[in-house]
């Protein structure tokens, strides 16, 4: 499982420019980890997705917000909140619809809150 960012899917984020990355495509039918923040699109509230950003609507933002979509993820009652959590799943690059009913171009299937302690983190050793 590769433990991977935004920065690694998309192209310069922050600016009306922003685009997927070729490493997105490089990366897609692998198992990644992913940091971000839960938010449900405005146009749909079963759009779940992943932001690069807290707080921010990928619908409604300004300028484009780096996300990926979540089909199929049930979002706990906790985890929409500005804290961020860490997700897992296998990445998919391409046109495709969810089963929900929406068109999206990046996704990560089968997601699940990624959780465990790393080895050593409690007996003090170190890998």
């Amino acid at each position: 499982m590769q433990n991977i960012s935004f920065r690694d899917l998309f192209d310069y984020i922050g600016t009306p420019r922003m685009t997927f990355s070729k490493r997105a495509e490089a990366l897609s039918g692998q198992q990644v980890e992913l940091r971000g923040y839960l938010a449900a699109m405005h146009s749909d509230p079963r759009q779940i997705t992943l932001a690069g950003t807290a707080g921010v609507c990928p619908d409604c933002a300004d300028t484009p917000v780096p996300y990926v979509h979540l089909p199929g993820f049930s979002p706990g009652a906790g985890l929409f909140s500005p804290q961020a959590v860490r997700l897992k799943g296998t990445l998919s690059y391409g046109f495709a619809v969810a089963p929900e009913g929406y068109a999206t171009f990046l996704r990560l299937q089968d997601a699940s809150v990624a959780i465990g302690l790393k080895p050593g983190l409690l007996s003090g050793r170190r890998n």
